[in-house]
């Protein structure tokens, strides 16, 4: 499970880079270009108040991890499609439907890691696992720079460029379907989620309205995520003004 922390970590990590490439390739400015990083937010803010944790309740983690991979091999091979159109609309379609894929997904898998073992570790699981992701943020535009783009000749092998990348992700994907599909994976029972609420009987949980601690950390992460995305979304164009090298 852990593979996909790496794996929406790594899809973060290239958008910032697909938003300067785009820059340029499209010949659209700043502003526009931040489409992309709306389109992907976007979804992650609305599958997993809708149909993620649905599929989670209704059907258990290992279909969740399926489907969520699932929409992600079809928002990456979307990509090809509007490289051939060289629709801008259409790439922010496909990073729409990629971001809906891995929200599935990191519905199941904080859930997973959560309660895969004793309640009172969860964090360090959980943060143990980010970490992971924060590995294939850092790895994704190193790859993107020094092999990805690092040939690219002019506009229209630009956006081949970006047409192949996203096929070997789906082709790679579509290898992890299987994979979920053959391997054992535990599902979580009631009886499971009872005995769990019994090892922390002990500790005094207040009503969901007085979970101030909660609150505060719902509110930190929406300040830290805006705030990291509009850094990032603007800082690779602003190296390029400074006059340093191109991302």
């Amino acid at each position: 499970v852990t593979i996909l922390f790496f794996l929406w970590g790594f899809a973060y990590g290239l958008l910032d880079v697909l938003n300067s490439h785009f820059q340029q390739l499209l010949t659209i400015d700043a502003t526009r270009s931040a489409g992309l990083s709306a389109s992907y937010f976007g979804a992650y803010f609305l599958c997993p108040l809708t149909i993620s944790g649905w599929i989670l309740r209704r059907f258990g983690f290992r279909v969740t991890f399926m489907t969520g991979l699932a929409v992600l091999t079809v928002g990456c091979l979307l990509f090809w499609p509007a490289g051939v159109k060289e629709s801008f609309g259409g790439f922010c379609g496909a990073m729409f439907v990629v971001g809906a894929g891995l929200s599935t997904l990191e519905t199941g898998a904080d859930n997973f890691l959560a309660i895969c073992g004793p309640p009172r570790y969860s964090e360090i699981r959980l943060n143990l696992a980010q970490g992971i992701q924060g590995v294939g943020s850092f790895v994704a535009p190193l790859l993107a720079s020094r092999v990805f783009f690092a040939k690219t000749i002019d506009d229209k092998q630009g956006l081949k460029n970006v047409q192949w990348v996203y096929l070997g992700v789906a082709c790679f994907v579509a290898l992890l379907i299987i994979l979920f599909y053959l391997a054992p994976m535990p599902e979580v029972t009631d009886a499971d989620m009872n005995l769990q609420e019994l090892d922390i009987s002990n500790e005094e949980v207040g009503p969901l309205g007085k979970q101030y601690n909660l609150f505060l950390g719902v509110w930190s992460q929406f300040c830290y995520v805006g705030a990291q995305v509009a850094v990032a979304n603007y800082f690779i164009q602003f190296c390029v003004e400074a006059g340093y090298e191109k991302a």
